[in-house]
């Protein structure tokens, strides 16, 4: 492995590759600046001393593989937040049943340059009519909002939902000591000092706990921090085992061997010491489908990063799902009159919920019994649409204690109400959950912080959905005949289900419309996070 993590994940060797450095020297931005010597900076200023240079020896691996931030980050979901052409197809949707002013929560955190400088200068919060083109907006989630926030709100109510403060005297903040602040002061006006706040999950909290609201009802949309807090991956929760403790930063941002974290302008090395626990700004999370549909829409979306560094985030999401989220087991088989009993054990490896995030987001079991070759049972099964095969509606799947018959299935997801009690896919009116079945962490207990907000809902009757994972209890008829029987079990995995996007396709906007398009001509096919079998005897 070249990339080496002190956290549960391990990722596939990457040769991240950029796209914006000709001879050691990185171009310039094509596009001008409108905002000037403002408190943020775009991403392309930092890269004149945070990219490989062919002179210089900073920022590689042990086996000499650019692991720069900026070639890192550039192929990623944060750096293309306000590029996501789901992004762009949602809003319309949500403005179209909401109005603009719900355009203002969503681009604090897909367009966070954007929205905080004109909030911290005392202006009226930007519209998707005053991002478009603009090139603050244009680099998403970009080096100096992670970089700047000071803190002083971290891990409290009043820095959710993209409300972080930040300190206004261009001091720039990093996880290391003994900073070396000339050459950050010479070219870009800023003063790197060490600032271990960074490193804290509270960091990524301020855009990951997210709370809509419709008619005065909040609800939370998402809540990957809360849910860590209640787990044993928490280093906050009273009573924590910092053998155990896991951040955000630590699972997502995997360590590299030690080297210099920048090099000067010219492509030559600083003479600067070498860092041990760099962290690669990979930010490698579960979304391969949407960082493909970048990929193969760049020209049109305008995307910087070359289909190259594309492959390779994606290539190592589908690593981390299939290597570091979840495991199964299939329980010994045993016949039970003229059916075949057993279980299908799913232990969730992440530090929070599987899924997580975003709440369109969905996994489920999809388990064969087999006898001599043949396929006699099956539960879970999908389509080339990615729709799971007999189930009916979607958004209206039941948890069952036990699956008895094909049509029913397993399926990890939340489904959120809106004030009518239907399921709904609009943000902007969700008051409720009618399901909850996602995967709890390790760790997760009733009377552990959050515990409200991050309950499960919808498995009354199955006692074996706990902390840490499920026994999915089968009991299916067998048909006449003889031979022992084989069960196979997989987990898939679907960041953007169908029926999410059913909701867009009478949106006239279009970025819906374009939306639409691209998603029925993709491929289609859920991830595989983890599979298991087990046959008689």
């Amino acid at each position: 492995m070249l990339l080496r993590c002190a956290a549960p994940v391990w990722l596939a060797a990457v040769l991240w590759v950029s796209s914006s450095v000709a001879d050691g020297v990185v171009e310039p931005a094509a596009v001008a600046d409108p905002h000037g010597k403002d408190l943020f900076t775009t991403s392309d200023q930092c890269a004149v001393c945070h990219l490989t240079a062919v002179g210089a020896k900073a920022m590689r691996n042990a086996d000499d593989e650019d692991v720069s931030p900026y070639a890192t980050w550039q192929a990623t979901m944060m750096a293309n937040s306000f590029r996501d052409p789901y992004f762009h197809a949602q809003l319309q949707k949500e403005t179209a049943a909401a109005g603009e002013q719900v355009q203002e929560l969503c681009l604090r955190c897909h367009a966070p340059m954007l929205h905080h400088e004109n909030v911290l200068a005392g202006k009226q919060a930007p519209r998707l009519a005053d991002a478009a083109g603009d090139v603050f907006a244009d680099d998403g989630v970009s080096c100096t909002v992670c970089h700047l926030m000071d803190g002083a709100n971290f891990g409290k109510d009043e820095s959710f939902s993209g409300r972080p403060t930040f300190n206004k005297d261009r001091r720039i903040f990093g996880p290391f000591a003994n900073v070396a602040t000339r050459p950050m002061q010479m070219h870009v006006d800023y003063t790197p000092v060490h600032g271990p706040h960074v490193q804290q999950a509270a960091l990524c909290a301020t855009c990951h706990t997210l709370t809509t609201e419709h008619n005065g009802t909040p609800f939370k949309e998402q809540t990957p921090y809360l849910e860590w807090r209640n787990s044993e991956f928490s280093n906050e929760r009273e009573g924590a085992d910092p053998a155990k403790a896991r951040t955000c930063q630590q699972c997502h941002m995997p360590r590299s061997a030690p080297t210099r974290i920048a090099r000067n302008p010219m492509g030559f090395d600083f003479r600067i010491p070498e860092r041990e626990g760099y962290a690669v700004h990979g930010f490698v999370g579960g979304n391969a489908f949407m960082l493909g549909l970048l990929r193969d829409h760049r020209e049109e979306l305008d995307v910087l990063a070359e289909p190259a560094q594309f492959d390779r985030t994606i290539a190592a999401t589908k690593q981390q799902l299939a290597e570091a989220t979840a495991r199964l087991e299939v329980t010994p088989l045993v016949r039970d009159g003229g059916a075949l009993a057993f279980g299908v054990k799913v232990e969730n490896l992440t530090g929070h919920k599987f899924p997580s995030g975003y709440p369109a987001r969905r996994a489920w079991l999809h388990v064969q019994v087999r006898r001599g070759g043949e396929v006699v049972f099956e539960s879970g099964a999908h389509d080339d649409k990615g729709r799971i095969t007999g189930v009916g509606d979607e958004l209206a799947i039941a948890h069952p204690a036990v699956v008895t018959k094909a049509s029913e299935a397993v399926v990890y997801e939340m489904v959120a109400a809106g004030p009518d009690g239907a399921p709904t896919t609009y943000l902007t009116k969700m008051t409720s959950k009618r399901k909850d079945t996602r995967l709890l962490p390790r760790g997760w207990r009733p009377d552990g912080p959050h515990a409200d907000a991050t309950a499960p809902i919808g498995v009354d009757g199955d006692t074996d959905f706990a902390a840490g994972g499920d026994v999915a209890a089968f009991r299916v008829p067998l048909p006449p005949g003889d031979g022992p029987c084989e069960v196979r079990a997989t987990l898939r995995y679907q960041p953007v289900p169908p029926a999410w996007v059913d909701a867009l396709r009478g949106v006239e906007a279009e970025q819906a419309k374009r939306f639409v398009g691209w998603y029925d001509a993709a491929d289609k096919t859920p991830e595989t996070v983890a599979t298991a079998r087990r046959g008689e005897g």
